[in-house]
């Protein structure tokens, strides 16, 4: 049995593809170290690991998708796979320039002085930058107030040059995330937590604007890897909006057979070990 085990943290929001190295060959399992701490729930450990995650150093789901193979676990490397994305972007913003004269511009919101928050809105900058997306920064002290939040996505909703919006997660205590994330035009919502772009992904012959990206990336790295999802069974563990439910309505796209593992579940293991 060959498994793909993917982990969230629900209080970012947005994921990118973190590189994993080869590390070594340790009772018959192929181990993988990354440049950070990473914390997973109890799994088998004899599962082949390929992970991708978002920002929390804390996840509290973990998507698990169980693909059977004979004889051979398929090594998956998210960094290749990352610069293959990478450089096609590259090659469809120019094209894109030089047909319509249009740049896509993508707004970050940050609120507060999270460090890792600030590393997130950084690394988004830079990558940005390195395939020729124009970013737009806003950053607000911890205790600015939620209409101040609201009239700079109100702006970003309104200016042309602005294709994508992201308000970083966690906000403040004492804003309204839901009111806030709402606010966000559907057309903008690059994030996809919009509940018409999520209610749009759990209805059958319609299709949201934007998918929460993290479940999407480990989607993406299945095709990309020609693994086949359709009548496999899978195990979800977690159910928060940013992965584990978003997830479980991409799998269910594909043809799988759901299964969702969350803290009320009884026997997690068993239903586990069905993926």
């Amino acid at each position: 049995m060959a498994s793909m085990i993917f982990t969230d943290g629900s209080s970012s929001t947005t994921a990118r593809l973190i590189p994993l190295r080869r590390h070594k060959l340790r009772d018959g399992v192929l181990h993988f170290r990354r440049l950070m701490p990473l914390h997973l729930g109890a799994t088998n450990p004899t599962l082949y690991r390929s992970i991708a995650t978002t920002h929390s150093s804390a996840p509290s789901s973990v998507v698990t998708v169980a693909m059977a193979t004979e004889t051979s676990a398929k090594v998956i490397d998210g960094k290749a796979v990352a610069k293959q994305i990478r450089d096609e972007i590259t090659v469809e913003i120019s094209r894109m320039k030089d047909a319509i004269g249009v740049v896509p511009g993508l707004a970050v919101i940050l609120v507060g002085d999270r460090k890792d928050s600030a590393t997130y809105v950084r690394n988004k900058k830079k990558a940005c930058d390195s395939v020729g997306i124009n970013s737009y920064e806003v950053r607000l002290p911890e205790d600015s107030t939620e209409q101040e939040v609201l009239k700079y996505i109100s702006g970003f909703n309104e200016d042309p040059s602005v294709h994508g919006i992201l308000v970083q997660l966690p906000l403040p205590s004492h804003m309204n995330e839901q009111s806030i994330l709402n606010a966000v035009c559907i057309e903008k919502d690059v994030d996809g937590f919009h509940p018409l772009n999520i209610g749009r992904l759990a209805m059958r012959g319609r299709e949201p604007l934007f998918v929460p990206c993290t479940p999407k990336g480990c989607i993406e790295l299945l095709h990309r890897y020609g693994i086949h999802i359709k009548g496999k069974r899978a195990v979800v563990i977690g159910r928060s909006n940013i992965v584990g439910m978003p997830a479980a309505l991409l799998l269910q796209r594909e043809d799988a057979t759901i299964s969702i593992v969350h803290s009320r579940t009884k026997n997690p293991e068993q239903i586990t070990r069905q993926a």
